[in-house]
């Protein structure tokens, strides 16, 4: 019985597996408005009542493609700061690290053009709260440490994750300034330059 329910639980992950991928692709390449569940379902090489049984209906799959696209620029930003020795380094290219993976082709379409208008606010929230408390926890040992000239982490960590998100819709404009990304990157490395503190500097 035990095997049965893994056995069972492993085909349900990879059906969703497919599906995601397959939406990813569809997404990025078509919109959301252009993309049919029965192409999708045809794609992910399954039913499209799997589809509705495992995320409801395209919304549903549009929010776990939304989630996974997240959870990929984090886990590159990750490993971004896992090669840096100073921490203040690390968390600086982080941001710089973000800004490049959200405008990435195969994701700005889905982060910036369908996602408000098909999930709202709930969209603005998923990429908000996403890693927030470790960004603040960050922010409470650099303080601590004198890295930084701020005294409030949980603000800053909301101004900066505000702003960098609100950076990064800028940049994705297509507004023909084909240096809005050069230029986003600049205003970044010069707000943290701004904050930047000498730690052997007396208090």
């Amino acid at each position: 019985m035990s095997t049965q329910r893994i056995t069972r639980a492993q085909a349900a992950q990879a059906t969703t597996e497919r599906l995601i991928v397959a939406a990813h692709r569809a997404f990025a390449e078509r919109g959301f408005a252009e993309v049919s569940l029965d192409a999708l379902a045809a794609e992910a090489g399954v039913t499209r009542g799997a589809l509705h049984h495992h995320f409801g209906n395209k919304a549903g799959l549009f929010e776990a493609v939304l989630r996974r696209v997240d959870a990929e620029i984090a886990a590159e930003m990750q490993a971004v700061w896992d090669t840096k020795a100073d921490a203040w380094e690390g968390f600086r290219a982080c941001f710089h690290v973000y800004l490049d993976a959200v405008l990435r082709p195969d994701r700005s379409r889905i982060l910036f053009q369908d996602a408000p208008a098909v999930l709202g606010m709930k969209s603005v929230d998923i990429l908000m709260e996403s890693g927030f408390g470790d960004m603040v926890a960050d922010l409470e040992g650099l303080i601590a440490s004198r890295r930084i000239s701020a005294t409030d982490a949980e603000a800053l960590g909301h101004l900066l994750n505000g702003a960098s998100i609100n950076l990064a819709f800028w940049a994705a404009e297509d507004s023909g300034d084909e240096r809005r990304r050069d230029r986003a990157h600049a205003t970044l490395a010069a707000l943290f330059d701004g904050m930047t503190q000498d730690p052997s500097r007396p208090a």
